[in-house]
């Protein structure tokens, strides 16, 4: 979208601008093609000049190359663009240079929050976002001390909180309390008109309805500019933003990898699976770099039951060893399911609970009983979270589940069981009162215990007390690899088996691989590394056919997956 100035406004611009680079005594800027649409923004911003050169974390000076230097031209001029690229072509260079480049020229001004929870005050008016808590720490390492502030989730940026709404059961005439999470920033209650830019890191993995979240919270029409990388995994969770906008705006595709990273054995991997070049077991040695990456094969095909077990027992000694870091280290695998992440959350973290000394509670919701730990790590909403809490909820009244204890674990077995029909955690008095009182319908509705969640990525305490909600929470110690895009790890074990055979990709393995920030550890079959890379998911030639696997069809307003 374009921001336009009044006359007056861009003549001072430029005749600061100009007396800063006397005072300065800089040299001649660079300048660079830009594309049709950059020239024809230009007409109303006046011709942008960038930098061709940035400084690293290190302060050292890096060189923009000539697609970094089209990008920073487009983008500085106030036109809402795209930038794609693998890992290791520069995007974060390239996005720190977009914003020194915008601060430079003026174009931000100064941020005025009006209110808002986590913006400060005088900072740029830019915000920087994503998806993920992750990700957004990730880029909090990539800018300056005053820009990260500005960092911040698309949760946090739309002050999501739980929202508490009565209402009339329409077949009962009851009045009910139902919880939601939602954005309290939007079209009524708009984010500040100071934020001139909104950059949408890793913005594959941003979904249709959030993104319109935050275009309604924003009536002032800022600049919009996307990154993402179109080499990963389409999302399962249905269109992302990211498809769409490569087909509506002027786009610039990053290919050149920096020497610099490709001396990281991982983003080395990440290369040569893209290069559609398939690795056999043979290879596997050369690909051993100690604690940055190791290539472990199976040492002969089993059965899934005896490679979980074989992987629980791997991850339970590796953590008391020291390898393994459930808090900051992630396991990524294929499947939820068989050999999947279900089974060896379990294994975690009925692990972590017994070493911990935590209570386990036997939770139910509907027909499904879940166990689970005050201090667990999970995913609700799609969000990072912890539990802070698990107490009986009193509007619960069907089947009595078992007593916490520290001797429960998370299938349910109990070794010093007692039937305790009459604990104290339910008094029999208030178990019959509540019963009277409660309609069966809400019987149903009501988990046995109510849980309180710090989320991590917006800060907010979460309290869910109804089935449906517990059925939404899973554990967070191993994840599927499609719920890992967008973040980062400091540690991931990959793991694959025979029997993820049908999920294998070049896409997938790519995606896990480039999740590892700096230590990678896989252990898959001999072949899968053969398998894998041969099949490649996103089809298409062109960056249009690319596009198409990151959006859905659109039929009238309806968005078909």
């Amino acid at each position: 979208m374009s921001i336009g100035f009044n006359p007056a406004k861009l003549a001072e611009l430029r005749a600061a601008l100009l007396k800063r680079r006397e005072l300065e005594q800089t040299t001649p800027i660079i300048e660079t093609p830009a594309t049709k649409e950059t020239k024809e923004q230009s007409a109303d911003v006046g011709t942008v000049r960038t930098d061709s050169t940035i400084l690293d974390k290190h302060n050292k000076p890096i060189t923009l190359n000539s697609k970094q230097m089209e990008f920073v031209s487009l983008a500085s001029s106030g036109q809402s663009c795209v930038l794609i690229g693998a890992a290791g072509t520069g995007k974060t260079t390239c996005q720190k240079a977009v914003v020194q480049s915008l601060i430079n020229n003026g174009f931000l001004g100064s941020l005025d929050p009006l209110g808002h929870k986590h913006l400060t005050s005088r900072s740029p008016g830019i915000a920087i976002v994503a998806y993920t808590r992750r990700a957004v720490a990730n880029i909090r390492k990539n800018v300056s001390t005053d820009m990260q502030s500005n960092c911040i989730t698309i949760h946090k940026l739309l002050e999501y909180q739980p929202v508490y709404e009565e209402y009339t059961d329409p077949e009962t005439y009851e009045t009910k309390t139902k919880m939601s999470f939602q954005a309290t920033r939007n079209a009524h209650n708009p984010l500040p008109p100071t934020i001139r830019t909104l950059i949408f890191e890793e913005s594959s993995m941003i979904g249709l309805d959030l993104y319109k979240e935050v275009i309604d919270a924003c009536p002032h029409n800022p600049q919009l500019i996307f990154l993402g990388d179109i080499q990963q995994l389409p999302p399962v969770f249905g269109p992302a933003i990211l498809g769409f906008k490569l087909l509506e705006l002027p786009v610039v595709e990053l290919t050149e990898v920096y020497r610099q990273a490709l001396e990281s054995p991982i983003i080395s991997l990440a290369h040569r699976i893209l290069s559609g070049n398939p690795i056999p077991k043979e290879e596997f040695p050369k690909w051993k770099f100690q604690a940055q990456l190791t290539l472990h094969p199976w040492k002969k095909k089993i059965s899934a039951d005896d490679a979980l077990n074989t992987a629980g027992m791997f991850f339970v000694s590796a953590e008391k060893a020291g390898a393994y870091d459930p808090e900051q280290d992630i396991i990524l695998i294929p499947f939820n399911k068989s050999f999947g992440t279900d089974e060896l959350n379990k294994i975690i973290a009925n692990h972590l609970a017994r070493k911990n000394g935590a209570e386990t509670f036997e939770i139910i919701a509907g027909f499904n009983k879940y166990y689970l730990s005050p201090g667990d790590k999970v995913l609700y909403d799609k969000e990072d979270a912890t539990i802070i809490s698990i107490i009986p909820n009193p509007a619960y009244t069907g089947a009595k589940p078992q007593n916490h204890s520290t001797t429960l674990d998370y299938w349910g077995h109990n070794p010093n069981f007692k039937n305790d029909i009459l604990s104290d955690d339910y008094n029999v008095d208030a178990f019959l009162a509540q019963t009277a009182a409660t309609s069966g319908e809400d019987r149903v509705r009501q988990a046995s215990h109510t849980i309180k969640l710090m989320m991590n990525d917006s800060e907010v305490e979460v309290t869910i007390d109804k089935a449906a909600d517990l059925n939404s929470l899973l554990l967070g110690y191993c994840l599927t690899i499609h719920k890992a895009q967008g973040s980062e790890f400091r540690r991931v074990y990959l793991v694959t088996h025979q029997s993820h055979n049908t999920m294998l990709s070049r896409e997938l393995l790519y995606t896990a691989v480039t999740r590892a920030r700096e230590e990678l550890y896989i252990i898959c079959e001999d072949d899968h590394f053969v398998k894998g890379i041969k099949s490649q998911r996103v089809k298409g030639n062109t960056l249009a056919e690319k596009a198409e696997h990151f959006k859905g069809k659109l039929r009238g307003d309806e968005v078909i997956c």
